[in-house]
């Protein structure tokens, strides 16, 4: 009974950092943000959690775009690569404020206590490229989004507020035809 109360214990906590990370612990007052590119303006509603559980919206107090069942796919696959012993670090590319990343440590953190694995993040932390436009017009002006432009400092302090910045959290800025080579002799597995 003992094991199945921390396992209980666990799940809870990665349910609330979940619950916090996409916004939606914050229930009435938290707004489905509507994608508006080449703007500063955004469209904002009533907050839809069926929208935010599939991931088919942006937050506006949450700290990731990534919705529950992305989240839990996190979970899932980190659970498997630990349970099974298999080496490695984590990374994700493009990570807006953090949240998803942050979600990542906490897992590593519970189920993985004395783990020696790092966390890459990776961003630009100035927004997205300028898109192929002449190969999908679907690019044009997600470069000019200022909603997708998180300063590095403010994905650090995300990640002091959840308590998951330590030294095993690697930060590269830069455009991924940037960071990645540079980055890849340090990535050991």
């Amino acid at each position: 009974q003992g094991k199945y109360k921390k396992e209980h214990a666990i799940l809870m906590y990665l349910e609330t950092i979940k619950s916090f990370v996409s916004g939606a612990v914050y229930n009435s007052v938290e707004l489905t943000v509507t994608s508006a590119t080449g703007t500063s303006v955004h469209k904002a509603s009533k907050f839809n959690l069926n929208a935010r559980i599939g991931g088919n919206d942006w937050t506006y107090a949450g700290d990731t775009m990534t919705g529950f069942k992305r989240l839990d796919n996190v979970f899932d696959l980190l659970s498997d690569v630990i349970f099974n012993e298999v080496d490695g670090d984590y990374i994700e590319t493009g990570l807006w404020r953090g949240g998803s990343s942050i979600f990542a440590k906490a897992v590593l953190t519970v189920l993985e206590p004395n783990s020696t694995r790092m966390s890459y993040v990776c961003d630009s932390f100035a927004g997205l490229p300028p898109g192929k436009r002449s190969l999908d017009n679907g690019d044009r002006n997600w470069d000019n989004t200022p909603y997708l432009e998180i300063p590095a400092t403010v994905v650090a302090n995300n990640f002091i507020k959840y308590g998951m910045l330590d030294s095993n959290v690697v930060f590269a800025k830069g455009f991924f035809n940037e960071t990645m080579p540079q980055l890849s002799p340090h990535i050991e597995k």
